[in-house]
Formats: structure tokens, sequence, C-alpha cells
């Protein structure tokens, strides 16, 4: 088992990582690619678009929830049963409610590492955040997590040895560094 398939595992998502059912991946690499150019050559909108899509989404649920059992064999599920414990609406809601908990309980600064890492890392974010806009670094990271994958797949023995030399001479680097840091004078120590 290859160290892409370790890190990806089984499922929907490395397949479509993977390019296993290159349909379903060129449509979502098609799409996203269509998507952020409409929002971000076109400037179109965000929230006009979400809006848009969400009246088009409640019209067709309104219309197979009144006319559905003519055309269709099923019926759209009932507020009822989405409900249910086990309802993957509930499930979207808990994670985002054990996400909030999460971000509440660092920085209620139990753990001062932990929150000093989130603010760097989130210092970062809007420092890149300033440059780029959202969309596009989305979109960047899934090209990457679509490309990178099947690159590394493809050229396995190239990148391996090339990542090799790259460590050695990093080795090499931080040997010599040691050997200048060592030679600089110290002050001695006041008690």
């Amino acid at each position: 088992m290859s160290l892409v398939d370790q890190i990806l595992g089984d499922g929907a998502v490395a397949d479509l990582c993977l390019w296993k059912d290159k349909i379903n991946s060129g449509i979502t690499l098609v799409m996203a690619t269509l998507f952020w150019f409409l929002l971000e050559f076109m400037e179109a909108r965000l929230v006009p678009l979400l809006c848009s899509i969400l009246l088009l989404l409640m019209l067709i649920l309104f219309l197979w929830a009144k006319f559905g059992e003519v055309f269709f064999t099923r019926r759209p599920p009932t507020p009822e049963e989405l409900n249910q414990p086990d309802s993957p609406l509930k499930a979207l809601f808990s994670m985002m409610e054990g996400h909030l908990l999460m971000l509440y309980e660092i920085a209620y600064g139990k753990d001062n590492k932990t929150f000093l890492k989130t603010i760097l890392y989130v210092a970062i974010i809007y420092n890149i955040g300033s440059y780029i806009s959202l969309l596009t670094i989305l979109y960047i990271c899934l090209v990457c997590s679509m490309t990178i994958p099947v690159v590394y797949m493809q050229f396995q023995e190239l990148i391996d040895s090339f990542m090799g030399k790259v460590s050695e001479e990093k080795n090499n680097l931080l040997e010599v560094f040691k050997q200048v840091v060592s030679k600089i004078p110290r002050a001695p120590k006041v008690e």
C-alpha cells in the first residue's frame, strides 16, 4: 500500500482525488472551475448566487412535495423525518456545534500552547486572505488535492529519490549551521 493510499484511505473522496472514477472527478473539477470562474472573473457575488440557488431548490422541493407522487415514485422526506436522531442534517449541525465548542475551549485558555498555535494559524490565514480571496484559496486546495496524489502515484520513485536528496542536503546545511553557531562567542553567564 502506497503512502497516498494510507493518507487518503478508501472511500469516495479517495476515489475522487485519485481519479479512479474519471467521470466524477472530471465533473467535480470542471464544476469547481466554472464556479470559480463565475465568481472571480465574471464578478458575480456569492450571496445573491447562493440565494438564487436556495430559491431554486426550495421551488423544486415545493413542486416535488405537491406533485411528486404524480411524476416520481418517491416523495421528499418530511420535516419530521429529517428531525430523526440519525438524520444527516442533525449530524451536520452537531459537527458544527462540536467545532464551535472546540474553539470555545481553546479560547477559554486552559492550554496556552494550543491557544497560541491557534492564534498564529488564524493570523497566517488572515494575512493570506488579505491577498487572495477565500474562493481562490479553496479552488487552489481542490485542484492540488486532485492533482498532487495522482502525480505522486505516477512518479513515486522519482519524487522519493529527489526528496531523499533534499533531506540529505538539509541535514548537511544544518550541520554547517551548527558548526557556524558553535564558533560564535557567547557572553559568560552572570550569576
